[in-house]
């Protein structure tokens, strides 16, 4: 089990440290994606969930979906989220990165505008030097909180003491963290198992012992510190089969009760099988008989920027060990 932990963390942390020097300005976010997910599958290795790219606003659970047109712009603050699974053991992990290089002109080539669902402004934006400069505050906030937090894990800890030193050094800083997201426990086949990782002291007096294995996924921000949905949802997972009529979401289900039934999967995860259109179809019946459940893309509340940092870990009894770093 461990052998397989560890395995798992390191594919991850290969492919993110590759994946946050290739996103670049005038890059689509769907090629990033595309090949996060190809290069964590030549290893042999499933994926825990979507590769997740959230842009600025954008906190979490978006992944592109199939005609994601989304492209990279220069000062854009993307937390890129991604996982791997070796025989249902899982790593999961997180970087964000401010990204670089010339704007293109978000057109395709005969001049219409591109659809850009990842963004919640159209066009590029014009990102000052100064909110450059605050944004990598904010990633410096992030991941000096998850250090932070590393480094009073042990056999022992509460839950309620790793939410406040991740909450005092984004303070310390001049930032917040986001208290509605938090981190989580993880088991075989199950990327959440139960216990939440807050990013605030919540009060938990629930204490970690050796052998758990967490994810601890510190969001800062420069707003107010809570997220909300946005009606678009690009990610789901499985949860019960359901009596259906049509044939194409009978078959559907089928397929994703047998080849998805314990990770989250994305819509462009089946177009060898389907066409776009008769996907949205089939899914349609899925979701609203709660075959299947649909995670809501989220964005901080005031439309503020976030940073999010994530490790894999083990507690041991003195310390702990970092699967993905």
């Amino acid at each position: 089990m461990l052998e397989e932990y560890e395995k798992a963390g390191k594919i991850a942390a290969k492919v993110r440290k590759e994946a946050a020097k290739k996103a670049t300005a005038g890059m689509k976010v769907s090629d990033l994606v595309n090949w996060v997910e190809s290069e964590i599958k030549s290893t042999g290795a499933g994926l825990s969930f979507p590769c997740n790219v959230s842009i600025n606003q954008i906190a979490a659970h978006y992944t592109s979906p199939p005609t994601d047109d989304t492209l990279f712009c220069n000062g854009d603050i993307v937390k890129i989220d991604l996982g791997a699974e070796i025989d249902g053991y899982i790593s999961d992990t997180a970087v964000t990165v401010i990204i670089e290089g010339d704007n293109k002109e978000p057109v395709d080539e005969e001049g219409n505008p591109l659809k850009m669902p990842g963004r919640l402004d159209d066009g590029n934006p014009v990102v000052t030097e100064d909110e450059i400069e605050e944004r990598r505050r904010i990633i410096d906030a992030s991941s000096s909180a998850l250090e932070n937090a590393i480094s009073i894990i042990k056999d022992g800890v509460t839950l309620n003491e790793i939410g406040a030193e991740v909450e005092k050094t984004m303070h310390d800083k001049g930032y917040t963290p986001i208290v509605n997201l938090t981190g989580h426990s993880l088991e075989k086949n199950n990327l959440h198992a139960g216990l939440s990782i807050p990013n605030f002291p919540d009060g938990s007096d629930h204490q970690l012992k050796e052998g758990d294995h967490i994810a601890v996924e510190p969001f800062a921000t420069n707003g107010v510190g809570l997220v909300s949905d946005i009606p678009q949802h690009y990610i789901y997972s499985y949860l019960r089969n359901r009596p259906l009529r049509q044939p194409d979401a009978k078959r559907l289900l089928k397929y994703i009760s047998t080849d998805f039934s314990h990770f989250p999967f994305a819509k462009r995860h089946f177009l060898d099988k389907y066409d776009e259109h008769k996907l949205n179809r089939a899914m349609q019946p899925l979701i609203r008989s709660r075959a299947i459940y649909p995670y809501n893309a989220l964005k901080e509340k005031t439309d503020a920027m976030v940073a999010q940092t994530e490790h894999t870990i083990i507690v041991e009894k003195d310390g702990c060990k970092v699967t993905t770093l």
